[in-house]
């Protein structure tokens, strides 16, 4: 399983815009993750980047990319990306 989001634009832009798109991934049925561990950490990472806005002026122009993968093939693991510049 695979999600991703990004978006640039001031820091109080993608704040906002981030969060909705995270929404897709955690969403529930067919339109979301369906492991309960991946969309934990969705959350997390989720959570992790509205911190870290949080901390930029207001409108400083930003640019955040994430994206993640659960392998359950040979065993669990996930592979998670952050980028805010």
């Amino acid at each position: 399983m695979s999600w991703g989001v990004n978006d640039s634009g001031t820091a109080a832009e993608v704040k906002v815009g981030i969060a909705k798109q995270f929404e897709g991934p955690l969403a529930e049925g067919a339109r979301g993750l369906t492991d309960a561990g991946e969309k934990e950490t969705v959350r997390m990472v989720r959570d992790m980047i509205v911190q870290c806005l949080g901390t930029f002026d207001p409108d400083k122009k930003v640019f955040v990319s994430a994206n993640g993968h659960l392998d359950t093939v040979g065993g669990r693991s996930q592979q998670v990306n952050i980028v805010i510049r």
